[in-house]
């Protein structure tokens, strides 16, 4: 698999705010207050992916769940046995079935320059895990489901469990799950797509009872692996060519396909996907509400997009840089105005030109902070460029 750390030099922002920024610099200036606005949310984390070859090795990838570059993929151990069915716990928690039924769990000492396991994978069940797929939706639900299209709900009580005192409470969900994949997108929700290309979402409630929502009648029979880390983010593999595709769903809960956006002229990766199961671990991406007034929080969401726009100022020396740079320019406040026509975070002179990064930005200091740090990237090259310039000049 090729390993992208950066898309295309800087992707196609740096290109786009090149042409907006034009000749007008950001200035420094005494700042106003702007009306207020609704609130936003912030989202954060990194898509990790298990797999397993056909020749039985553990696998760890990392995605950048933000614009699909595959950050890592490291290989382990071989499992010593034949899988059949996985679903990841945790961080360094996966639990797999093999094809006699027996259930093992898969313990991760460290996936971060290599992939090591603490322990050979612990059998904590002899037989009975006959399920062709399963999913754990971080909530504490096993879900699986048989060839015959049972669906199953197990109870999980312990982050790295020893056997049924830990994983329990069985519940026959209902039949009719004939799924070409599955996987789970939040608490008891699940993801599937059929054999005919529909792509389904299932609402478990807490009795057991379920519904259905149709988000898509057909275009996903390519994937034998559908998975998700959460946040609305769906990546599927095609097993014909290998490729890794990534969909965001920008409401998963509106029990609506609508609103999925398709990345399919940029992949995660176009081939070199050969694992025989893939799952990601639930929760691994989180998107929760951004109080755009607090700046603390603000600052928090500005150091994760900073981190994501280029893996090499994410480090302590070029976050100190932007910080002081939009502290100076802004106090890192979305609604900051200058007489001159500069507005928000990171003082764009006219503000309208973050328009390219959103059409929200008046109002949303995550638009602003994006396009600041593509205004930042094609002008200055990092962070610490634009602050020494700042610092000599007294704008930038």
């Amino acid at each position: 698999m090729k390993q992208t750390t950066r898309t295309a030099t800087r992707r196609a922002i740096g290109t786009v705010l090149a042409g907006a920024a034009g000749a007008a610099l950001l200035t420094v200036g005494a700042v106003t207050q702007a009306a207020d606005a609704k609130a936003t949310t912030t989202c954060s984390g990194t898509a990790s992916v298990y797999g397993i070859l056909p020749d039985g090795r553990l696998t760890y990838s990392a995605i950048n769940p933000t614009n699909g570059d595959r950050i890592k993929t490291l290989t382990g151990a071989d499992l010593g046995f034949t899988p059949k069915a996985m679903a990841t716990l945790n961080f360094n928690t996966i639990l797999v079935t093999s094809t006699s039924g027996a259930l093992y769990r898969v313990d991760v000492q460290t996936n971060n320059t290599a992939l090591t396991l603490a322990s050979a994978p612990v059998r904590i069940a002899d037989s009975g895990w006959t399920h062709d797929k399963l999913t754990y939706d971080g909530y504490g639900h096993l879900y699986g489901t048989t060839s015959s299209g049972l669906l199953l709900q197990y109870t999980v009580t312990e982050d790295k469990p020893a056997g049924s005192q830990h994983i329990g409470m069985r519940k026959e969900i209902d039949s009719g799950f004939a799924l070409k994949t599955l996987t789970s997108t939040g608490d008891d929700r699940l993801l599937g797509t059929t054999s005919g290309g529909a792509l389904y979402e299932y609402v478990i409630s807490s009795s057991g009872t379920w519904s259905r929502n149709d988000l898509k009648t057909d275009g996903w029979s390519a994937f034998d692996q559908l998975l998700s880390p959460g946040a609305g983010v769906y990546y599927g593999r095609v097993p014909t060519t290998g490729a890794m595709y990534w969909y965001k769903d920008a409401d998963p809960t509106d029990k609506s396909g609508a609103d999925i956006a398709y990345h399919t002229s940029d992949p995660v990766d176009a081939s070199g996907w050969t694992q025989q199961l893939l799952s990601a671990a639930p929760n691994s991406y989180k998107c929760a509400a951004l109080d755009r007034d607090d700046i603390a929080a603000v600052k928090a969401a500005g150091r994760e997009m900073m981190n994501a726009h280029d893996t090499a100022w994410a480090n302590s020396t070029e976050w100190s840089c932007l910080e002081n740079l939009w502290d100076e320019e802004s106090g890192w406040r979305w609604n900051a105005s200058n007489p001159s026509g500069a507005y928000g975070i990171p003082q764009s002179l006219p503000g309208s030109k973050m328009g390219t990064a959103g059409a929200d930005w008046q109002t949303n200091p995550l638009t602003q902070i994006k396009w600041g740090l593509g205004y930042v990237d094609d002008r200055y090259g990092s962070p610490c460029g634009a602050w020494r310039f700042f610092q000599a000049n007294n704008w930038y």
